[in-house]
């Protein structure tokens, strides 16, 4: 799971790759090359002296052939780095000795007073190798507040959502920002939640948990949580295996699923802070259907109440 403010926006780029040509040509009004296809490349660059420097991400976009025709170079700065300037220099330098294309830099800058030095930085290159950056900040990405732009184009909802996570009307993006994340597909859709939760302010991001949670009624969890259900569901396997031995390994197994399915919507409710009543708790212990064990699984990842989840209704 990607953390920290820095991160996010990288990792979204790298699951859309298409997102930074869509943002060079909605920001900046680039005529991007038609392409077939966009795709990650190696973010290291290897000059002749031993040593490596690292890129934060590079996409590449290509023919129908498969050759590059354009790479972007994207970068997240979110403090004052006076040698950035000679290394991002190198780095795009190096990537189209490499390529053979045009290189574009993409830079992220949270901050609208950073954003401007980093273009002084840039436009005091004198006689040196001019590069000229394409610096955006939150001010240039919408607030994802529109339902439907957000679901002609989730990856980049997602990303104003990272932009504007310290903004004061924030909660307002959530019922458009779910829904972009809804029409990801269920693979993607679990990837853009993780990252809106770790880019997100941890006073935000408890706001936006909860409305997932209880709003927007949408099964997502989070890796913490993810990684509690399979910890459950596997220790209750184990011990259904251990008890099959004696039993016969079918029933066993059999078993063990069930205690693992059980464990997991306790363990669910239980992160999410929900009570679990005896009663409740034995009806979902004592559960050896494994179909309804899964429905109350999902139903624990939304649920108000632990009664809610074990509804006939």
């Amino acid at each position: 799971m990607p953390t920290g403010e820095h991160e996010t926006p990288i990792a979204l780029a790298k699951l859309d790759p298409g997102l930074l040509a869509r943002v060079l040509a909605r920001v900046f009004g680039v005529k991007v090359p038609d392409h077939l296809s966009a795709g990650p490349h190696s973010t290291d660059v290897r000059v002749v002296v031993p040593r490596t420097y690292h890129a934060d991400c590079v996409i590449v976009l290509r023919d129908p052939a498969g050759a590059p025709v354009m790479a972007i170079l994207f970068e997240v700065q979110r403090s004052l780095k006076r040698g950035k300037r000679w290394r991002l220099k190198l780095y795009t330098a190096q990537l189209e000795a490499e390529l053979q294309v045009n290189v574009v830099l993409l830079v992220y800058c949270p901050d609208a007073a950073l954003a401007a030095s980093y273009r002084t930085m840039f436009e005091a290159d004198g006689m040196s190798l001019k590069l000229e950056p394409y610096i955006f900040t939150p001010g240039d990405v919408p607030l994802p507040a529109d339902i439907e732009l957000a679901q002609s184009d989730p990856a980049m909802a997602v990303l104003a959502a990272l932009c504007h996570g310290n903004d004061p009307e924030a909660d307002t993006m959530f019922p458009a920002l779910a829904e972009a994340i809804r029409l990801a597909g269920p693979e993607r859709a679990t990837l853009y939640y993780d990252v809106v939760l770790a880019g997100l302010p941890e006073s935000v991001r408890v706001r936006w948990r909860d409305f997932m949670a209880i709003t927007a009624d949408y099964p997502f969890l989070s890796e913490e949580l993810r990684t509690l259900v399979a910890t459950s569901v596997a220790e209750g396997r184990a011990r259904g295996e251990a008890e099959g031995r004696a039993q016969g390994m079918a029933q066993g197994m059999a078993q063990g699923m069930a205690q693992g399915e059980a464990q997991a919507v306790l363990t669910v409710l239980g992160a999410r802070g929900i009570p679990v009543p005896d009663a409740v708790r034995e009806r979902v212990v004592a559960c050896t259907d494994l179909a309804q064990l899964g429905t109350w699984l999902r139903r624990a990842a939304t649920a108000t109440s632990a009664t809610e989840v074990v509804s006939d209704q």
